[in-house]
């Protein structure tokens, strides 16, 4: 698979279905189709309570970013304070780009 137009970048202030959660690194492109895909990682200690839902945020310059988004998956990791990766894989465009 081909990827065009790859690009990571820093969102802050994350709300993913109305929860705040830290910051998260976002990379979109384009595919071998030209469709738009994106995936946000995150890490946090606190665990989605549902599977979808609107992920949103803002970029270093200021650009409010949205779309709608899907668990894709958890990585729990060791000791006692039980960090979290979660990653989301958007689903259609993340609007504001």
């Amino acid at each position: 698979m081909v990827t065009l137009r790859h690009q990571r970048f820093a969102l802050l202030d994350v709300r993913f279905a109305g929860v705040s959660l830290p910051s998260a690194t976002i990379d979109c492109w384009q595919d071998s189709r030209g469709q738009p895909q994106w995936l946000a990682r995150v890490l946090t200690r606190l665990r989605p309570i549902v599977e979808d839902g609107e992920l949103s945020g803002r970029t270093a310059d200021g650009r409010t970013l949205s779309g709608h988004a899907l668990v894709a998956d958890l990585q729990v990791g060791p000791g006692s304070r039980r960090e979290t990766l979660i990653v989301f894989h958007g689903s259609g465009t993340l609007h504001g780009i």
